[in-house]
């Protein structure tokens, strides 16, 4: 009886801890000051080239543990965000499961940036 009893309490504490970090990890719109919502790149990554960016992929854990990255797209293939992405990547775990997907970018400056986009939705 009192087993069941903490079994339950377990399982119901896991239930909110889970439903409270779906709904925090979910948010991806922004207030756009009118009280309209904003779309952009959240999670945005730079380094000074495309080898250090590789490197913060991998060692990322913004969405897991990263095992591997692999290029989906690149150049001409491409049109999604609000910057001229050169290349979308997958960040991938151990089993090769897509944990993100992010789009790469160069800035006027010549730095590497990665971020996934937010896409707001009224």
């Amino acid at each position: 009886m009192v087993m069941a009893a903490v079994i339950r309490i377990s399982v119901l504490a896991a239930a909110s801890l889970t439903l409270s970090a779906c709904t925090s990890a979910s948010t991806t719109v922004r207030d756009g000051g009118d009280g309209g919502c904003v779309s952009g790149y959240v999670h945005v990554v730079e380094a000074a080239n495309w080898r250090g960016l590789s490197e913060a992929m991998l060692t990322s854990t913004e969405w897991g543990s990263v095992a591997s990255v692999r290029t989906q797209a690149q150049g001409g293939e491409i049109g999604s965000g609000d910057v001229d992405v050169l290349r979308v990547v997958d960040l991938l775990d151990k089993r090769e499961r897509r944990l993100v997907q992010v789009d790469v970018w160069r800035t006027e400056e010549g730095t590497w940036r990665f971020g996934d986009w937010g896409q707001c939705i009224d």
